[in-house]
């Protein structure tokens, strides 16, 4: 009689331990996904144009923004922190498009901040296409703004990564100098 006993008392406690379990398993699979949903869309920014949209990978979204005043190599440089963005085409036909990197002026205005940019001729901009290799510029010989143009095919799209550095070539003065910017698509 004991035997059945504890036979019957086992069975309770597996099924007991196997509905725990699945609940934890259950808990533990919804508030992965929650958490996920929620990160990401803190951190991506999306920008729908005609043809086109741009999601900006960072939670800084387009906006770039140089606070310190530390001169570095190319090389460090290259090594910075990334603004991630993908370009990916919406329609059945070839889009060209801009990558633009431009001040940002409505920060610029906020803050007041207008006597203390870094010049332009001290930042650089290093900017990488899957595929190929850095092209890096001075942000003042950039003609009108942009750093680079494209075409994308039918429904593809583009992950491009801009750094952006102050040039190694120069000694620190005024450490409050500081440089704000924004990464614009636009469409041709």
């Amino acid at each position: 009689m004991n035997y059945q006993y504890y036979k019957q008392l086992q069975k309770k406690e597996m099924k007991k331990n196997f509905i725990f379990i699945t609940f934890i398993l259950i808990l533990a699979t919804v508030s992965t996904y929650l958490i996920y949903t929620n990160v990401k869309e803190e951190r991506d920014k999306i920008l729908k144009m005609k043809s086109l949209e741009v999601t900006y990978h960072e939670k800084t979204g387009n906006k770039v923004t140089i606070t310190k005043l530390t001169p570095v190599t190319d090389y460090v440089g290259l090594a910075s922190t990334p603004y991630t963005f993908t370009i990916k085409n919406n329609t059945n036909s070839w889009v060209k498009y801009k990558v633009k990197l431009v001040k940002d002026n409505d920060t610029i205005k906020e803050e007041e901040c207008s006597d203390t940019l870094i010049p332009l001729n001290l930042i650089k901009v290093g900017i990488h296409e899957k595929g190929e290799v850095s092209k890096i510029y001075n942000l003042d010989d950039i003609e009108k703004n942009i750093i680079a143009v494209g075409t994308i095919a039918p429904r593809q799209s583009e992950t491009y990564t801009v750094r952006v550095w102050v040039s190694g070539n120069i000694i620190a003065t005024d450490k409050n100098l500081h440089y704000h910017g924004l990464i614009k698509i636009e469409e041709n």
